[in-house]
């Protein structure tokens, strides 16, 4: 028993010993790799902190953007039909716009046959004022944008034209008038006094 414990403890030693020489050169490596980040710090996560922080203004921008290219409900008549004022937003999509940016999204009907009538509107005006090269995408969104009826709006500006008040001028009230007084006080004194020519 006391030559067997001996035994087991050299070859547990030997193993060990073994793996130990085996993976010094990973160990060496990834302490080396370590060092130099540790050295170089914050320098390697500076683009993964500054996308972060990019990251939700994209989303924002992105959303704005589709709801700028959104051809809402109020473009469409209860027939599904694309209005004139639907026809004009899709113009300014496609003239307007940023090249990467235009994009026509539709906003779907509540059944599936509203909606392939509006996207059918949408694509036959969109190809007559693209009648040459690649077509703009049309996608389809859910999202309704704040907007309101071109009738809503004309009434807001018109009862606003009839109420804001002629623009004028405040009485004067003489605060800021110029002095009546174009000689410094006391100036005269002082001249006649250091000129000499006074009467004796």
């Amino acid at each position: 028993m006391r030559r067997l414990v001996p035994s087991i403890l050299g070859v547990t030693l030997a193993v060990f010993s073994g793996n130990v020489q085996a993976d010094w050169p990973t160990a060496k490596h990834k302490s080396g790799i370590d060092a130099a980040r540790n050295n170089s710090w914050p320098q390697p996560f500076r683009a993964a902190d500054a996308n972060a922080v990019i990251a939700p203004f994209e989303v924002m921008r992105n959303n704005g953007w589709r709801e700028h290219n959104t051809v809402c409900s109020a473009h469409f008549s209860a027939d599904n039909r694309l209005s004139d004022a639907g026809a004009l937003k899709i113009q300014w999509i496609l003239t307007q716009n940023p090249v990467n940016q235009r994009v026509v999204y539709v906003k779907s009907g509540f059944t599936s046959e509203d909606t392939d009538a509006r996207v059918e509107s949408v694509q036959l005006a969109v190809s007559k004022m693209v009648p040459v090269g690649p077509l703009p995408q049309i996608l389809l969104t859910d999202i309704e944008p704040s907007t309101s009826s071109g009738v809503y709006q004309k009434t807001i500006h018109q009862a606003l034209l009839r109420t804001t008040p002629t623009p004028r001028l405040g009485k004067f009230s003489g605060l800021n008038a110029p002095s009546s007084q174009s000689v410094a006080p006391g100036a005269g004194d002082s001249g006649s006094s250091s000129g000499g020519g006074g009467n004796k």
